[in-house]
């Protein structure tokens, strides 16, 4: 044991110069601690744990051991702190409790699209008829594909208002708590006519910014849908303005099972191209200026324009989490070349990392957040590995080479290059994709191989040249070379994803899997001595939990009006009714389970009736009254519960999955797994 310890010292100690490569790590941890509360704590008590470091800190502070340990838990400490504050300053009686019809009036923060191609408002400071009740932010869906108003009007309407979604099941994704740190306190749609009137109060000057860059970003949309035809226009616009609402399903989903679903969101690869395009394109110009070329430093110069077109660019994308972290590295690496330091390294990506959990440490939750540092991370410990032995290929060990023999390298590099750093990221990404999509591309690198040209050589240059010449109503030809492109990829993407088993459907692994993963793969990544062998242990263990995961017997939604059961293969079968199109396909994806084809339908309908009954397939016998499963789970057709005899409770219990282990019947309820937290109930501060 104490040799055990001793060698554990050693390579700590080693590793002095990748120390602070834990400190985002840390800090995130101190995050995620908060989440996986159960419920919510008293700041005061943070504030007290605080104040003991600190007094600790001083009296041990010629103890370099326990400093050192003390400096751990602080990071830790300080994370959790950060999202605290931000979760109980969001927090406040605001939006609805139950579905409601009501007048509402507000200011246009924001103006989207939703799947159906119609417009989406967000109104800020909303309230009711008499002024008298507060609505907070609501978003708004109208009937209509477009309409008159600009972001920072003010409008009037009756909508249909419901509260903040929660998780269909345990486990599933916690929409009201993505929607609470975004700010909104309730959803609908519009049912009646929208109408401006006059605001209340004139907004702030920051205010007044991000509405005149929501306008810009509106008109730019609106061009783009003008000058292209539909297909390509929607995702021209997610990759210019980050407006992903007007793509088809279709083309999501075929984008999701290629692999490509990473193009459509904003993030390093698009931010990267665009600074390294505009810097080589100003190098250019300064070079074809011979006075100028000699008196100035083009590097410097062209990196200054580089950080500008990124700064236009993250306000025109929407400035969402990946955009922002793509910038924050942008900017550090162009930052390194102007002052002439190496630019990408390791210490970027996790300053990065911590600049973006400083300031929203609710992406850490978020898979955008995860698989994009997941993928950086992996391909810059991958480079600092084999960096050396790349550089010897291509000079060829100090050996004189041919300029035909150096064009063959080149391109084999380059080639090489798209596949092995597709694998890397694939490999890296794929647990994250698992956990939160259940599904693995399994030809993402046939499809990054036929698109990584088109997408490097003609969509994003020529997305460039539109944004700088767009002002001076110029970008028509750039546009149309750019929708050409995106034409190209659309289909290539559909070509991908109709190859059999192309987005292959698997279980979810369990929480505690996904972080024995990340943490075992950080220990690979951050660390260079023998020891981060180690991590490999973790990973292994993480891969397996998949195994323990298993489809539940029966699913209840939180109104019991939607039931799933489990067949005699292991298959989920939900029961007829109508409605709940959301949630049924939720169930299916995060069981790995498709839809029942034409005959299972037929069946399903006519035993739900008590019209047959199969239990060679399925164990249920119905009549008019109820369902029963397995003898055990009664379903009531007047939507009520009743397990070995006994009254559930599905609406408390929020939903419900059961397991049936023998004369047992475990019960995890959508409750339990979410606590009592201040974005699923009142919670005082």
């Amino acid at each position: 044991m104490y040799r055990f310890l001793n060698n554990i010292s050693e390579n700590f100690n080693k590793e002095q110069n990748r120390w602070s490569l834990w400190v985002p790590v840390l800090f995130g941890a101190g995050i995620g601690i908060y989440f996986l509360l159960p419920g919510e704590i008293s700041i005061w008590w943070s504030l007290a744990l605080i104040e003991l470091m600190i007094v600790l800190a001083v009296w041990f502070r010629y103890n370099t051991g326990f400093l050192t340990f003390l400096a751990i838990f602080s990071m830790a400490v300080l994370g959790f702190a950060d999202i605290q504050l931000k979760a109980a300053y969001l927090n406040g009686e605001k939006g609805i409790k139950t579905e409601e019809k009501l007048y509402v009036s507000g200011r246009i923060e924001k103006i989207g699209f939703n799947y159906r191609g119609n417009q989406r408002l967000i109104l800020s400071n909303a309230t009711n008829f008499d002024r008298n009740r507060d609505l907070g932010t609501v978003r708004v869906s109208l009937r209509s594909k477009s309409s008159p108003f600009k972001v920072g009007e003010c409008v009037e309407m009756v909508a249909q208002l419901m509260p903040l979604s929660k998780p269909v099941l345990p486990g599933g994704y916690q929409f009201d708590r993505k929607a609470y740190f975004e700010g909104l306190d309730a959803s609908g749609y519009a049912i009646s006519e929208v109408l401006p009137i006059d605001c209340v109060g004139e907004p702030s000057f920051s205010n007044r910014f991000r509405y005149a860059v929501d306008e810009l970003r509106g008109r730019i949309i609106r061009h783009i849908r003008s000058v292209l035809p539909p297909d390509q226009a929607s995702v021209t616009a997610a990759i210019v303005a980050g407006e992903q609402g007007v793509i088809s399903r279709k083309i999501i989903q075929n984008y999701r099972d290629s692999g490509l679903a990473h193009f459509l969101s904003i993030s390093g690869l698009h931010m990267t191209m665009i600074a390294g395009l505009m810097f080589f394109l100003v190098r250019l110009i300064i070079a074809f200026v011979p006075p100028l070329a000699l008196r100035c430093d083009s590097k410097k110069i062209s990196a200054v324009f580089a950080i500008l077109i990124s700064v236009f660019y993250l306000f025109v994308s929407g400035a969402e989490i990946p955009a922002q972290r793509a910038f924050i590295m942008n900017f550090i690496v162009v930052l390194g070349i102007m002052l002439g330091r190496r630019a990408i390294s390791m210490k970027t990506i996790s300053l990065a990392a911590l600049l973006v959990l400083v300031f929203t440490p609710q992406a850490l939750i978020g898979a955008s957040f995860q698989m994009s540092f997941a993928a950086v991370i992996a391909l810059i410990a991958f480079y600092e590995k084999y960096a050396g032995s790349l550089h010897r290929f291509l000079s060829g060990n100090g050996k004189e080479q041919t300029l035909l023999l150096k064009a063959v390298k080149i391109v084999w590099v380059y080639i090489a290059g798209i596949l092995v750093s597709d694998l890397v990221a694939s490999l890296a990404t794929m647990p994250f994709a698992v956990y939160h999509f259940n599904k693995i591309s399994v030809y993402t690198t046939l499809a990054n191989l036929l698109a990584g040209p088109v997408i490097g050589l003609v969509i994003m240059p020529f997305v460039l040249t539109a944004l700088l010449l767009m002002p001076l109503g110029l970008d028509y030809w750039p546009l149309r070379l750019v929708g050409w492109g995106i034409g190209l990829v659309n289909d290539i993407t559909a070509y991908v994803a109709s190859l059999p088993n192309a987005g292959y459907q698997v279980l979810s692994m369990p929480l505690w899997g996904l972080l024995f993963i990340v943490f075992g793969g950080l220990w690979l990544c951050l660390w260079q001595e023998a020891w981060r062998k180690w991590g490999w242990l973790l990973v292994a263990a993480g891969l397996l939990s998949i195994f323990t995961v298993r489809v539940p017997d029966v699913i209840v939604d939180a109104e019991a009006d939607l039931l799933a059961v489990k067949d005699n293969q292991g298959e989920l079968v939900i029961l007829p009714s109508r409605g709940n199109y959301f949630a049924k396909q939720m169930w299916l994806e995060k069981t790995a389970n498709k839809k029942l084809d034409d005959k299972e339908n037929k069946l399903i309908r006519k035993i739900y009736k008590g019209a047959t009954v199969d239990k060679k397939w399925l164990d249920l016998e119905c009549n008019d009254e109820y369902c029963l499963y397995k003898g055990r789970i009664k379903y009531f057709k007047d939507h009520r519960l009743e397990v070995d005899g006994k009254p559930f409770d599905a609406s408390q219990a929020a939903g419900a999955v059961f397991y049936l282990d023998g004369e047992e019947i475990n019960v995890k309820t959508v409750r339990d797994d979410i606590g009592v937290r201040y974005w699923n109930s009142a919670v005082s501060k």
